[in-house]
């Protein structure tokens, strides 16, 4: 199901994120609206890209590679589960408080904000 979330104004002059393609940009901000409310969707690229990049030519699992090799997301198996935790996702996003809670496990990480460690901090936008 997807969601309303909020842009900010510095996603757009983020110099990481705009060393992607565009298409990565649309992608990347795509999975905010169908993450949960902890910023958690089901790593199955297909269904991604059938969700949020419908009428592109692209290939979803290379894009969200690239993504992670950013630091925007992390691809991660818990579980036997393939998933995607998108970092700084509580930083910027406020779910609705009738969201269901998660049911993705996540990944084992000692901030329990899933914030990146500091090298990282500086790509994400504020």
């Amino acid at each position: 199901m997807a969601r309303a979330r909020n842009i900010k104004p510095g996603f757009f002059l983020n110099d990481a994120l705009a060393a992607l393609s565009p298409l990565h940009r649309l992608l990347f901000i795509g999975l905010w609206t169908i993450a949960d409310r902890e910023g958690r969707v089901f790593d199955r690229p297909n269904q991604i890209k059938a969700s949020v990049l419908p009428y592109e030519s692209c290939n979803p699992s290379r894009m969200l590679q690239d993504l992670h090799d950013s630091g925007f997301i992390i691809r991660y198996e818990k579980q036997g589960i393939k998933a995607i935790q998108i970092v700084n996702f509580l930083k910027h996003q406020n779910p609705h408080v009738k969201e269901q809670q998660s049911t993705i496990h996540a990944p084992d990480m000692p901030d329990t904000q899933h914030q990146t460690c500091p090298e990282l901090a500086r790509l994400i936008p504020d």
